[in-house]
This record gives structure tokens, sequence and C-alpha cells, in this order.
């Protein structure tokens, strides 16, 4: 079954935007996420990078929903995405839901494919 996994998540991405690098890093390629031929640098708007990376989410998310739905298990709440606003002045809106072990709080997300 699909799991919130950065394996899956490059799937959703183009070639290449997310690999293992070794020594327990994992690195987004954010000039590949966003196929820009520009020049990016630490002073680029980071708008299209996290754009991109929060539709692959979006979209992971709704094909882990579709294998649970299959396999008669509950949808999970992770990522989404909604077109908002009006035709003439379109906005993508994202969500994204994760449930906290409030012993722990934020040290200790749970994984709502777990």
């Amino acid at each position: 079954m699909t799991t919130l996994s950065y394996t899956a998540l490059a799937e959703k991405l183009p070639a290449g935007s997310i690999e293992f690098v070794g020594n327990n890093q994992v690195k987004l390629n954010l000039s590949l996420a966003t196929e820009s031929g520009a020049t990016l640098t630490l002073g680029t708007s980071c708008v299209k990078g996290i754009v991109k990376l929060m539709q692959a989410l979006s979209s992971l998310t709704e094909q882990v929903n579709e294998a649970r739905i299959a396999a008669n298990l509950p949808p999970i709440q992770f990522a989404s995405e909604q077109i908002t606003g009006t035709p003439e002045a379109p906005e993508f809106e994202f969500t994204v839901r994760v449930k906290v072990d409030t012993a722990l709080f934020v040290d200790n997300l749970d994984d709502p494919t777990d």
C-alpha cells in the first residue's frame, strides 16, 4: 500500500527532485521540482517551490486514499488542495493536517498511514 514516504513523494515530482544523499540526509532539489530554467538563490521567491511541493503532497494523499478505500480502510487527512477565489482571480489553498501526540506535542507527530 502507498505510504507517506519520500520515495512516494518523489514519484509525484519531476525526476531527481528528491534524493537520498547519504549520511541520514534527503535532498529536495527545488530547481528540478519547479522545472525552472532560472537560477535559484536564497534570494529567489520560494512561492513556486512551496506550491509544487504542496501539490505533490496533495496528490500523494489522494493516491494513499484511493489505495486505502480499495483495501476497505478509512481515508486519511493529510494534505489537500482547493482552488478558491473567483474565475478572474483564482487562488490555490492548501491544508496540511497532522495529529499530535499530546504527551509529547510537536516532537511526536502521528503519521496517519500508520
